[in-house]
């Protein structure tokens, strides 16, 4: 099983997941959107690393957190976004150190959602929710690929029907997977029933990657 500690030598390497800026930019801010989190929310990026996703919440003008256990990370996050004001420490989720809750976490790939009783253990989740707002917002984003012959020997591929179990015990979520390409055409439309079953189908029968997307809106009425 992979988890948070694993990443601390692979962290020595810039960039070290190959994320394109051109690609993800979009997404995120397009996701934001479609999650109704604003300029000027406050938002705790939850296993942020070298500190990518936190980079893109900031520019969409948030009040960006980024917590990571490992390290190297935040060390390197704190290198290459100096100019950002950017508050990363290293702590651990399930121990956080904060006194005060945010108007949004996000986590995006979490090395304590790769496992195998993902869909029943609602722990890691329920943790994250202690940080969100009466009337914030928990975004889980998963990146998986939903062919039945696509395997990873360190990273599950959860499906849909694992995520939708997951998030079956809290009120008030939205479910989709998406390619992220189609946030360049679509933009927040691209979080909707049609993309998600469209990105569905060509993951399922291409074998294109993707992220699994929850909205969670706990507090909402």
């Amino acid at each position: 099983m992979t988890t948070a500690g694993s990443y601390e030598r692979y962290y020595e390497e810039p960039n070290y997941f190959g994320y394109r800026e051109w690609l993800y930019r979009p997404y995120i801010s397009s996701l934001l959107k479609a999650a109704g989190l604003g300029k000027g929310s406050s938002v705790l990026d939850v296993g942020c690393g070298q500190g990518f996703f936190s980079s893109l919440l900031r520019r969409c003008g948030l009040s960006v957190y980024g917590l990571d256990l490992s390290e190297a990370g935040v060390r390197a996050a704190k290198h290459a976004w100096t100019s950002l004001d950017i508050h990363f420490l290293v702590a651990d989720i399930m121990d956080p150190p904060f006194a005060h809750a945010f108007d949004g976490v996000f986590a995006r790939s979490l090395s304590l959602y790769n496992r195998d009783n993902f869909a029943s253990d609602r722990t890691v989740t329920d943790s994250l929710l202690k940080l969100v707002k009466p009337n914030g917002t928990l975004l889980f984003l998963y990146n998986t690929n939903l062919h039945r012959s696509k395997t990873s020997l360190s990273w599950r591929y959860h499906s849909v029907e694992d995520v939708r179990n997951h998030f079956s015990h809290y009120p008030n979520h939205q479910i989709f997977f998406s390619g992220k390409l189609d946030c360049l055409l679509l933009r927040r439309r691209a979080f909707s029933g049609p993309a998600s079953t469209l990105n569905t189908f060509l993951s399922r029968t291409l074998g294109l990657g993707g992220d699994l997307v929850c909205i969670l809106k706990p507090g909402s009425r």
